[in-house]
């Protein structure tokens, strides 16, 4: 075989999990208006959701328009105001407006069509007056006229369409209960949408300039943090309006994607690689620890086998692992194992921490601490009272988590007999 044939096999074997985690499970897809400039792109995203829908992946998008619809009122010599970064809709904008969605959705069904057609799917896209809107109203003196908020969504008539698998698409144009057309703010509409129908995921595109400098993954406490950092930086609008939204529908909205507008097919690499391409924040816990299993011996050997290589680590055979594997807990991120350590009770209420590794692509994001307490809290519940390790290369991370330096002598002599004088591995302590 050719190496981009074995490439194509190996990614396929990486992301296999991954298709099975989200078979089954429904996103929303906030698609803004810039996407839809570009032919090509709006093409490469289109054949992206026929292959999300392929995998058994429902789909909701929510359609921004603010370019295009920018863009047709100056053609039509309209002038607008915004208030608090949002448009002020005047009757006279309203045709304007409808005229400019219609054409924008016509472009996106258009692109599906193409995509269905190549990919021989006979997948639907539809939509319906699934949001009742209401005045925005008048806020702070400014009234907002036809530009509307969300009132009520029919949540189970978008769950329909998705279980008689169609892409359901949600515009900027909602209707009030008295008939009237009302211009929605589609990002807050895709926000809103996620928490009624329980979406599984949320992913939305942005300018990748607003997000560039946060971590792949954040907490709702590191989005807090973030937030705070950024509250009167009017430089950072989108981002902290991101942020804000986030941390609200963080209740019903367990996982949130930002992903690059720039990159339409990002989307699949943040749903079927482990580290993505974008940010996530996620109101669940991103990773966990557990005791390992036998099941894990393979993970742990694939994540310490560097380490071993560099004389970081000592090595371990497979059986080795599979006879200790009662002393291992593990942290793993979707079924994927990066981190690991051990505890071996000894005599004399002493107990050795060993094998701690933190995969490289996060380290730095204080998962060994973590690993490290938890460590802790099981040497407590089993009356260990001194935890001790042996270690070449780590020894100031240890000290800076408040170990001591000590002697070979300090250590059970099970354990001293054990010591292997070659490695000058230096003896670590710490009193719990």
């Amino acid at each position: 075989m050719q190496q981009s044939e074995l490439d194509f096999i190996n990614n396929l074997r990486q992301s296999s999990p991954y298709i099975a985690a989200h078979r089954g499970k429904t996103l929303v897809i906030y698609l803004p208006g810039e996407m839809l400039q570009h032919p090509g792109t709006l093409l490469q995203f289109a054949k992206d959701i026929v292959l999300l829908n392929n995998l058994g992946i429902k789909v909701v998008l929510t359609l921004g328009a603010s370019v295009q619809i920018n863009d047709a009122l100056i053609e039509q010599k309209f002038s607008w105001e915004t208030s608090q970064h949002c448009r002020i809709t005047l009757p006279e904008h309203i045709v304007t407006i409808q005229k400019t969605i219609g054409w924008v959705r016509s472009q996106l069904e258009a692109a599906f069509s193409q995509a269905c057609a190549e990919q021989h799917s006979p997948l639907s896209l539809v939509s319906g007056n699934w949001v009742i809107a209401k005045p925005k109203g008048v806020i702070n003196g400014v009234d907002f006229q036809h530009t509307g908020s969300l009132r009520k969504i029919n949540s189970e008539a978008i769950h329909a369409s998705l279980q008689s698998n169609q892409v359901c698409l949600l515009t900027p144009l909602a209707y009030s209960l008295t008939g009237e057309v009302f211009n929605l703010n589609t990002l807050d509409q895709a926000f809103a949408v996620s928490q009624a129908i329980h979406a599984d995921k949320l992913i939305i595109y942005s300018d990748i300039d607003s997000f560039k400098a946060l971590p792949k993954a954040m907490s709702l406490l590191d989005a807090q943090h973030h937030l705070d950092l950024i509250q009167k930086d009017d430089n950072q609008q989108e981002l902290h309006t991101l942020l804000k939204l986030s941390l609200d529908a963080a209740s019903s909205v367990k996982r949130i994607h930002i992903i690059s507008q720039q990159e339409p097919s990002a989307m699949l690499f943040e749903l079927f690689s482990r580290d993505g391409m974008g940010t996530l924040i996620y109101a669940d816990r991103y990773h966990q620890l557990r005791p390992a299993t036998v099941d894990d011996v393979a993970g742990i050997l694939k994540l310490i086998e560097p380490m071993e290589e560099e004389g970081i680590l000592v090595k371990r055979s497979r059986e080795v692992l599979e006879l200790e594997i009662d002393n291992f807990i593990i942290a793993e991120v979707d079924q994927q194992i990066i981190g690991c350590a051990a505890l071996y009770p000894m005599e004399n209420h002493q107990g050795e921490l060993a094998c701690l590794a933190v995969d490289p692509s996060y380290q730095g994001d204080d998962l060994g601490q973590e690993i490290l307490n938890h460590i802790e809290v099981m040497a407590k519940q089993q009356t260990i009272q001194q935890l001790f390790l042996l270690t070449t290369h780590t020894d100031h991370w240890f000290q800076e988590q408040g170990f001591e330096r000590s002697s070979l002598e300090i250590l059970p002599e099970k354990r001293q007999s054990l010591y292997n004088f070659q490695r000058q591995s230096k003896v670590l302590i710490k009193t719990l």
